[in-house]
């Protein structure tokens, strides 16, 4: 059996709804109001709604290793839980 392609988004870039590098988005995880995504190099966790279009940054400025990205989960899409494997913390953000 084989999918048939409903949607897609994304693009190259390091503007906020885009994703840099060649390996972004490296994690994601789906939330009510679209996707939360993590990414290596700018290690940068934000929101994305259903068509892919930015939202918010929930971590944009921090000081983890920018080649390790994140393992991300959330329920609600207000708590947003975050494994961070450089340091072996779980990180959890409130977005506001």
């Amino acid at each position: 059996m084989e999918g048939d392609l409903k949607s897609y988004f994304g693009e190259p870039g390091t503007a906020p709804g885009a994703f840099c590098g060649c390996c972004n988005p490296a994690h994601f995880s789906v939330i009510p109001q679209g996707f939360v995504t993590a990414e290596k190099g700018i290690n940068r966790i934000k929101i994305l709604d259903r068509t892919g279009k930015f939202i918010e940054y929930v971590s944009s400025k921090n000081k983890f290793m920018a080649s390790v990205p994140l393992d991300l989960t959330s329920i609600d899409g207000k708590s947003i839980y975050a494994a961070n494997p450089a340091d072996s913390k779980l990180y959890i953000f409130t977005r506001k």
